[in-house]
């Protein structure tokens, strides 16, 4: 005999295999938006702007704004539906109504302005507070951001897709301009000011990618730098990441078997790696005493070119590799004069990526930013005459890793080297895409069992690696398309040093595969990348250039020239106040018919005259201005060989010579990694390098 529960079920069954409307009611799919679109958004000005989101199949939605228009649409057979909704001339705050059947949404305090996508590397991605002291005049600027119609929508650096279902966009004030992209933020700050009009900024950037990774795999297979190898069209990342999510967790059960140590999962993203780092047992605890015996430490032999910095490759060679990231310890020992006066001890270029450093036992600093020059206060009563011991735990993330730059104990009086060469280390972890393996072997067991061990330790695969072809186009760039914008802003290349001869072809195809994208030929402003100190076997010049030749080769392009506000040992200028001023003097005119000069000068071409050569630029402004002495001219002959030159400006053209040159060919300016800008026009703005050698 059935219970009175069974039969309750039974009938439920029987009624929704009946009733056809029970049944399509429990496979009905929620009205929905992409996740651009959310209360506090900016849609462009006269515009027909695309709104789209997912609906029951075949479902009519019907969009109504408070300005007066309305569309009507219906969902495919997989339940997507776009529509698009003009818009009136700037203003707000209005609300949108999205409506299918008994569904509804409505987006509240929506302004109508101006929007920008901005996107690049970390120079782009570089908040507000990025880090203490990261952006020029950065406390009061981050006070004063009182600008409620300026507005930020953030794509999060996730492959996965899933975080971006938690945005949403964001009014500028103190409280929310922390996580805003400095450089977009100053470039919408100067566009609201000239204009007194909302701007929408749509930030999609992530440090340390290259063009390709943004680039269409359609594209990246008609360029000729990239069309050696066939890129899929489709998006692949989700049917992979579930064959690497498996192959890494065979990984992590035959390294622990063939080593014995525990491997753990390790944040990928460096923001997330802070909040978990006391959960780690390094092993190590002994490590910064005083009285510690390392005398089976390893000594360093550093090759005289890199005195004056150590990276974890210099201690490691190519078939190393696996220990080029992970955590090594050092120590050294040093005197002072005066004990009881006021020390610092300074880590002159920054560290990369994260370090704990102690002095005699005691923790004087703990930072998780990378690059940073390092600046401890050493605790008074802590320092003795003789045999201080230093001792810094370094843990380096992904890629070059280690002391960037001299270090040094300072005190009113007394400034006191610390030689690398004097320094001992250990290897003590392994951090592999994701992991982290703790091993505590010395240098002749990790030698033995790690590198030419019968059991080779296993890489796991990086399941977020944001260089893979076309993975950013994909998971970063497509969900913004096609919102209404009226550019795009970028600050990117640094990542692309290494390839710079294949640039000009690689970004002018990302440029055309974008407007293509949208159907629409929008405008596109960057910035040049700004001088820094890389490596000698780094040509960044070359890339400078190769920027500065997308200018006569891609329509509505322009470049704003930062050849005055690169520093020597960051490669992320904090005056980020002036690139974003810079890009939007070109949108100001461009775009916006502001009649002012958006560049400073641009080589247009040069003459050959006897002993010299003369050289006209294009971007005069009001004529041209000398930072005296005009330094960083260089000449050759036919030889190809460039000698120092002398520079005068006469009539608003370059006369370059030199004394070592009698039948001059070539000429060029700036042509170094780090340099600091001579050569202006009369309303300040730069000129940018180049050369004439390749024209």
């Amino acid at each position: 005999m059935k219970t009175i529960e069974q039969l309750i079920i039974l009938s439920t069954l029987l009624a929704v295999c009946i009733n056809p409307k029970i049944n399509a009611q429990s496979s009905r799919k929620e009205l929905s938006l992409s996740p651009l679109f959310t209360d506090h958004m900016v849609l462009q000005q006269k515009n027909l702007n695309p709104i789209w989101g997912m609906a029951s199949d075949g479902a009519e939605i019907k969009v109504t704004a408070s300005w007066g228009e309305t569309a009507k649409t219906r969902a495919n057979s997989n339940g997507k539906w776009q529509i698009k909704l003009n818009t009136p001339v700037y203003g707000g705050p209005y609300f949108i109504r999205i409506e299918s059947g008994d569904d509804q949404i409505v987006l509240n305090k929506v302004l109508i302005g101006e929007v920008w996508l901005a996107s690049g590397q970390s120079n782009m991605e570089w908040k507000m507070n990025h880090c203490s002291g990261c952006i020029d005049n950065q406390d009061e600027e981050i006070a004063n951001a009182n600008f409620p119609a300026i507005r930020m929508f953030k794509v999060p650096m996730d492959l996965s897709g899933k975080k971006i279902n938690n945005q949403k966009w964001e009014q500028a004030n103190p409280q929310n301009v922390v996580d805003f992209s400095a450089t977009a933020y100053f470039f919408a700050r100067e566009l609201h000011q000239k204009m007194d009009i909302p701007i929408g900024i749509i930030n999609t950037s992530w440090g340390g990618t290259r063009v390709e990774a943004w680039t269409s795999p359609k594209k990246l297979n008609e360029l000729s730098p990239t069309n050696h190898i066939k890129h899929q069209e489709e998006d692949v990342y989700e049917a992979d990441i579930e064959k690497y999510i498996r192959y890494n967790d065979s990984v992590v059960l035959i390294n622990e078997k063939n080593f014995g140590f525990k491997m753990l999962e390790f944040p990928i993203y460096k923001e997330e790696v802070e909040k978990k780092w006391h959960e780690y047992d390094f092993k190590d605890q002994n490590f910064s005493e005083v009285h510690f015996n390392d005398t089976q430490w390893n000594k360093i032999n550093l090759d005289p070119d890199f005195e004056n910095n150590l990276f974890f490759e210099n201690l490691y060679s190519k078939n190393q590799s696996v220990l080029e990231d992970g955590t090594v310890w050092f120590r050294t020992k040093f005197d002072v004069k005066n004990p009881a006066a006021i020390h610092n001890l300074i880590f002159s270029k920054g560290i990369d990526d994260f370090d704990q450093t102690f002095i005699n036992g005691q923790n004087i600093g703990n930072t998780f930013l990378h690059l940073d020059e390092r600046n401890y206060a050493i605790p008074l009563g802590l320092l003795k005459k003789k045999n201080n011991v230093l001792a810094v735990r370094l843990t380096d993330f992904i890629g070059g890793g280690g002391f960037r730059g001299p270090a040094y104990i300072l005190s009113a009086n007394d400034s006191i080297a610390l030689p690398f060469r004097d320094f001992k280390y250990k290897h003590q972890a392994i951090i592999t895409n994701g992991y982290l393996m703790v091993h505590n072997y010395n240098e002749q067991d990790l030698q033995k069992k790690i590198i030419n061990g019968e059991n080779k330790f296993l890489k796991a695969h990086n399941i977020n690696e944001a260089n893979e072809y076309s993975i950013l186009y994909h998971r970063m760039l497509k969900p913004t398309i096609p919102y209404g914008i009226k550019g795009v802003i970028w600050y990117q290349g640094e990542a692309n040093v290494g390839n710079y001869e294949e640039y000009t072809v690689l970004l002018d195809g990302m440029i055309r595969d974008w407007r293509s994208n949208w159907n629409d030929d929008f405008s596109f402003y960057f910035a040049q990348i700004a001088p820094y100190t890389y490596s000698n076997k780094e040509n960044s010049q070359g890339l400078r250039d190769a920027q500065r030749k997308i200018l006569n080769i891609t329509p509505k392009t322009g470049m704003a020239i930062l050849l005055d506000i690169g520093e020597e040992n960051d490669i992320h200028p904090h005056n980020k106040q002036d690139v974003g001023k810079r890009l939007a003097l070109l949108a100001l005119n461009k775009d916006y018919g502001f009649d002012l000069v958006d560049s400073g000068p641009l080589y247009s071409n040069h003459y050959v005259k006897n002993e010299y050569i003369e050289i006209s630029f294009d971007n005069l402004g009001s004529g041209l201005k000398a930072k005296q002495p005009l330094l960083g001219f260089e000449i050759s002959g036919q030889d190809g060989i460039f000698y120092p030159a002398e520079a005068e400006i006469k009539n608003d053209k370059l006369k370059v010579y030199s004394p070592e040159v009698i039948k001059p060919k070539d000429v060029r300016y700036g042509w170094k990694n780090y340099f600091e800008a001579t050569l202006f026009n009369l309303e300040g703005l730069p000129a940018s390098s180049f050369t004439t050698s390749d024209q």
